[in-house]
């Protein structure tokens, strides 16, 4: 006699569970979202105020000013706990520092407002050495890390410097590092393209590649400025491809000061 079988239950997976999500830090959220379960409808990541802040702010559009000036009508929140809500913004936060986005419905696209006018989004100069200064939106993080590289983040973009001296000038190291360019190992990763914005002053050559980790695929450009005796090693990440511009024009933004 055969032995009968039970049917196993089959294990229903959670698409909206979202108690994984990359620890981005607290939502500072209207309580109109949580407590009225309204969707949101306005969002604006700002630099946050604390290690533990995200930055983002989230609202329905539908709060006067008097309410918003009220601090009992905001809550912070998990980012777990507002996608139960709205599973939509679970791309768009992780979007960086100086994102902002609207929606004109519950159930409408999100898109991306250029024109809000954030706090801290102005360009600043800061003094990198006695040689090198960086000019940069004031929206960017800084930090230096156990290495000693400097490290610039909003989130979705961001930057690591490092400076190596050596005894050779300007036009020896440029053949070295143009080199190593041209003749890189690219089992790893492909070089995607190849670039040089070299000046009286500095020789600036570099090269641009794609890597990824658990969450995401990103670009990395790798840029190297030259003077005499040192190199200035910059690389900077990014998630948009549109941003290729943005690490271009902060990599020229790095200059000698006057």
């Amino acid at each position: 006699m055969n032995q009968m079988r039970f049917f196993k239950k089959k294990q229903i997976k959670n698409e909206n569970n979202f108690d994984n999500f990359p620890p981005i830090g607290g939502l500072m959220v209207s309580k109109m979202v949580v407590d009225q379960n309204m969707k949101p409808r306005f969002l604006f990541r700002e630099k946050r105020t604390r290690p533990e802040d995200s930055g983002w702010r989230i609202f329905t559009g539908f709060e006067s000013e008097e309410y918003n000036d009220n601090p009992d009508n905001i809550g912070i929140y998990n980012p777990s706990t507002i996608l139960n809500i709205d599973p939509s913004l679970k791309d768009i936060l992780l979007k960086g520092v100086g994102s902002v986005y609207e929606r004109i419905k519950d159930d409408s696209d999100w898109y991306k407002v250029t024109d809000f006018d954030l706090e801290d989004d102005f360009i600043t100069t800061h003094a990198l050495t006695e040689n090198w200064t960086l000019e940069i939106n004031n929206l960017f993080e800084r930090s230096i890390e156990k290495d000693e590289t400097l490290y610039y983040t909003t989130g979705d973009k961001s930057i690591r410097l490092i400076i190596w001296n050596s005894e050779k000038n300007k036009e020896q190291l440029y053949e070295e590092y143009k080199q190593e360019t041209d003749n890189r190992d690219e089992t790893k990763s492909k070089t995607l393209d190849k670039f040089e914005f070299s000046d009286n002053e500095i020789s600036r050559i570099g090269y641009l590649i794609q890597e990824h980790d658990e969450h995401r695929t990103y670009h990395v450009l790798f840029g190297f400025s030259i003077i005499d005796k040192e190199v200035l090693q910059a690389a900077f990440y990014f998630d948009e491809k549109e941003d290729l511009d943005w690490a271009i024009d902060t990599w020229k933004n790095i200059k000698l000061k006057e």
